[in-house]
């Protein structure tokens, strides 16, 4: 369970935010289970990006910053040794080695878009995580047994096609289809893109993190072989990144609701170990600021906690609705939303956004400036005790919590490594990582090594393998688990993979057994 970009700090936060609201409230639901600190990062950089840093959880190898399960570029700076010759080898993951090697159900929920890193780093393989087009079709073909998350526009017409045919149910905008539903596998997204922040979701047609947990819990664990599930709370990052201190924390304390359900599931169950642990910090948010210098130890829980208790929008929502007015209608918004009066100086400060394009100020002079979004988060929360170092990623240590029946648990400090060959011990897959990717993504220059190759583009983005050997011919899609020999179609139990930087197909080294 993965709190995206959540820093150690925002735990604190959130247990006074709790305590404000409910004196009787002074825990998270995590907190019984937290063991130490984990050191996470990327190949060649100490503070990592979303892409590698969970990929080094899936597949125990740090990688570069945009790669998606994906073995990393040997640079003159990095951290860890680097082995040039497999650059861009697609890394098999823990969820398809439970999926292929222990024949576990698997699962993936989130509240961003289906490929986005976090999720894409379970069940697809690229150097480039914004590249949505060759990770969906991945994603799609590596059935995954339940997905619940957003990003209904990015699951085309030819992908649920292909889901229906393998005997998947698919919901879109359906929270009463998905909840009704009896059995995996099926496909549940909302929203055209991510799902909405917890401040704006409707509880009606929109379910919450903690919802989607409970039922892909109830639709896995009828596995005898057992289940593999991640579950994201992604939007703590998103909110972090704008500075957006109340949504950090009202997305981290709706996540904590989502690891109740995994927590209580699995002390019940009694052979499921749960793992909760960020990829790393965002923002460094901490409550103390340039406002709180002098007097901070007399400031009581509620002059802190009311300070920013009447923000009612994300900064990202709000910034969307000053673009589309003029400035004279700003003031009766920041009223509606925020309850804060704005003077005409701020008003010239915000419209010096770049990226307000009503502003009366010229582009060229708003050039250099940052967003909307972010202007904004600094205007209200420089009224607030909020602080924040920072709109990117930091190098701190992130907490890790743990459940395990027999209490075969880490502590103390782990690096991410760690924490895979942890991961691999408790699965039984120890050493089995580096042997499924050995087997399944294997470059296709040494797969067809003495038979005739050559790669079509057929289309953005779609590429076709063909291979020839005297009267038969194998093609392979780009992005599918399928290739057809003679025309007749084979389905595979892992994924083809394509990697334009190197012109290179990834795939089972034992196909060319299709062309003897």
């Amino acid at each position: 369970m993965i709190p995206d970009g959540t820093s150690t700090s925002l735990l604190s936060i959130a247990r006074w935010y709790l305590h404000y609201q409910d004196s009787t409230q002074n825990n998270l639901n995590i907190d019984p289970y937290i063991r130490g600190l984990l050191g996470t990062c990327s190949s060649d950089a100490p503070i990592g990006d979303s892409a590698p840093t969970t990929s080094c959880y899936m597949t125990g190898q740090p990688s570069q910053t945009g790669f998606i399960s994906t073995y990393p570029v040997k640079t003159d700076h990095d951290l860890f040794p680097i082995d040039a010759t497999r650059a861009y080898q697609p890394l098999a993951t823990l969820l398809e080695a439970s999926k292929q090697m222990l024949h576990k159900s698997t699962g993936l929920v989130f509240t961003c878009e289906f490929p986005h890193a976090t999720p894409a780093d379970c069940a697809a393989h690229t150097y480039n995580r914004g590249s949505y087009k060759t990770i969906a079709p991945q994603m799609v073909h590596n059935l995954v047994d339940v997905v619940i998350g957003g990003g209904v526009s990015y699951l085309l017409p030819e992908y649920q096609d292909f889901l229906k045919e393998h005997g998947y149910q698919v919901f879109l905008d359906d929270k009463q289809g998905m909840l009704n539903c009896d059995k995996a596998p099926f496909w549940a997204l909302f929203n055209e893109s991510s799902m909405p922040y917890e401040i704006e979701r409707d509880p009606k047609t929109t379910p919450s993190l903690a919802e989607m947990t409970r039922k892909a819990i109830q639709m896995l664990a009828s596995d005898p072989n057992g289940f593999f599930l991640m579950v994201e709370g992604s939007k703590v990052d998103w909110a972090a990144h704008d500075n957006d201190g109340k949504n950090a924390l009202l997305e981290f304390i709706e996540f904590d609701k989502a690891c109740k359900e995994a927590l209580n599931f699995a002390n019940k169950d009694g052979q499921t170990l749960v793992v909760i642990v960020p990829d790393h910090g965002t923002g460094a948010v901490t409550i103390g600021n340039a406002k709180s210098n002098h007097g901070y130890d007399k400031l009581s829980l509620n002059q802190i906690m009311s300070s920013f208790e009447d923000y009612k929008l994300p900064t990202w929502s709000m910034s969307e609705k000053l673009k589309e007015v003029e400035t004279s209608e700003w003031p009766a918004l920041f009223e509606k939303y925020y309850n804060v009066q704005i003077t005409n100086a701020d008003i010239e400060y915000l419209q010096s956004a770049r990226d307000y394009n009503k502003s009366p100020m010229p582009k060229e002079q708003r050039k250099g400036n940052i967003s909307l979004t972010k202007m904004l988060s600094q205007f209200l929360y420089g009224r607030t005790y909020f602080g924040f170092t920072t709109f990117g990623h930091t190098i701190e240590n992130v907490f890790y919590a743990m459940y395990h029946p027999q209490n075969e648990v880490l502590t103390g400090y782990v690096t991410n490594i760690q924490l895979h060959e942890y991961l691999c011990d408790q699965l039984h897959l120890t050493d089995s990582l580096s042997k499924l990717t050995s087997e399944i993504y294997v470059d296709h220059h040494k797969v067809f090594e003495n038979y005739t190759t050559r790669i079509d583009s057929l289309a953005p983005n779609h590429y076709k393998l063909v291979v020839k050997n005297k009267k038969n011919t194998l093609e392979a899609d780009s992005y599918t688990n399928f290739i057809t020999v003679n025309k007749k179609k084979i389905e595979l139990p892992s994924i083809i993979v394509y990697m334009h930087r190197n012109n290179t197909f990834y795939l089972p080294k034992n196909l060319n057994q299709y062309l003897k």
